[in-house]
């Protein structure tokens, strides 16, 4: 009791030494030494609420007004990000899905097809860094039955590799891809284009072996960090793609929708990168366009050399030059992307949907970035 007291009479005395308005200080003013011996004496600690963190989006002048028409004439279900001139201006869930989940600025989507931009991005750093050559045999990494010196690593990119693989994977997730890949793939013609998964799946493990940390690692090394992106990562479980948004596919006939099941979508991932298959937001996913087209990365010598399509040729889930634009698109499992960018990937605008029902979302992405342009 009598420390108690002898504390109270110090504060007393704090208080009658300030004058004026000295007392009002010590107790108000954060900022005046009165405050701070006031608390010292007291033994108070201040008390602060934490602040809720987002993700900010930059001020903007688009017309949200035709955004929103063209959303609605799809019929549109998911996410939409928009950046200009390298800035994050808008980002915003719109319409609602069978079971009418709710749906936030950072509600995550697996993005399937469009990760092979991620893939040949990271390829191309280790070619500039003089670890891995586009002209190498993909016999270096890994033994193939009847692949000759023309199955190389670029071929792999093209999808030219002549590999393909019909057997139904397991819809039991796959932590090695790539054992199960090579123990089934065979080799048909080169040199023709033919999309088959094997390819990138290949070349996440040539990855590996060239940059010597695992293929996981690397793209968030080289990729996720730098752009700075918060809410894209690796479906390696049933508990992280329970945290999605899950997908649902439609049926024209009966005008009828149906969840994909967790055996459908882990049969569909297994056919792709398994594990190593990568879930984003429409933000995320705009920042990482971004950041692999900006000049901090590669360039865009090495960016047209294997990151990107030519106009006109097969698609492959890579950036594609359509013009003036760049363009990505890929359905998965009942999850429809697609993103357009301007040539310069300053400018752009992403589309994540778990449910579409009919209508190109491509198309619908293009029409958004020439609104997006108009307001520049």
């Amino acid at each position: 009791m009598r420390h108690k007291a002898g504390r109270i009479v110090a504060v007393l005395l704090v208080l009658l030494i300030i004058v004026g308005g000295g007392a009002v200080a010590a107790i108000y003013q954060k900022n005046s030494l009165a405050h701070v011996y006031f608390h010292k004496l007291t033994d108070k600690t201040e008390k602060t609420t934490p602040v809720a963190t987002t993700d900010k989006t930059a001020s903007s002048t688009i017309d949200e007004t035709k955004l929103k028409a063209q959303l609605k004439r799809l019929q549109f279900v998911g996410n939409v990000a928009v950046i200009q001139d390298g800035k994050l201006v808008y980002q915003q869930p719109y319409g609602q899905d069978p079971q009418k989940n709710t749906k936030t600025a950072t509600t995550e989507y697996q993005i399937g097809a469009m990760q092979n931009t991620l893939t040949a991005a990271a390829v191309m750093q280790l070619v500039k860094d003089g670890k891995l050559d586009l002209t190498t045999p993909v016999s270096k990494y890994y033994p193939l039955d009847n692949a000759d010196a023309s199955v190389t690593v670029g071929s792999l990119l093209e999808m030219t590799s002549g590999l393909t693989l019909d057997v139904l994977p397991a819809s039991e997730l796959n932590k090695d891809v790539i054992a199960w890949n090579l123990a089934n793939a065979t080799v048909t013609t080169t040199g023709q284009y033919n999309f088959k998964t094997v390819n990138y799946a290949l070349l996440s493990g040539i990855i590996a072996q060239a940059s010597g940390v695992s293929y996981q690692k690397f793209i968030k090394d080289t990729l996720l960090q730098p752009a700075g992106v918060k809410h894209t990562g690796f479906v390696t479980s049933a508990a992280v793609q329970s945290k999605l948004a899950p997908s649902f596919t439609y049926d024209k006939a009966s005008d009828s929708a149906s969840a994909v099941t967790q055996d459908t979508l882990f049969q569909t991932m297994n056919d792709q990168l398994g594990s190593k298959q990568l879930y984003t937001t429409a933000s995320d996913m705009a920042q990482l366009t971004h950041y692999i087209t900006s000049s901090s990365f590669v360039g865009e010598k090495y960016m047209q050399q294997g990151a990107m399509a030519k106009e006109g040729t097969a698609y492959t889930g890579r950036l594609t030059i359509d013009g003036s634009r760049l363009v990505s698109r890929a359905d998965f499992a009942g999850y429809h992307n697609a993103l357009a960018f301007t040539g310069d990937g300053k400018t752009g605008v992403v589309l994540l949907s778990n449910y579409q029902k009919d209508g190109s979302l491509s198309d619908t992405a293009k029409a958004i970035l020439k609104i997006v342009q108009k307001n520049d």
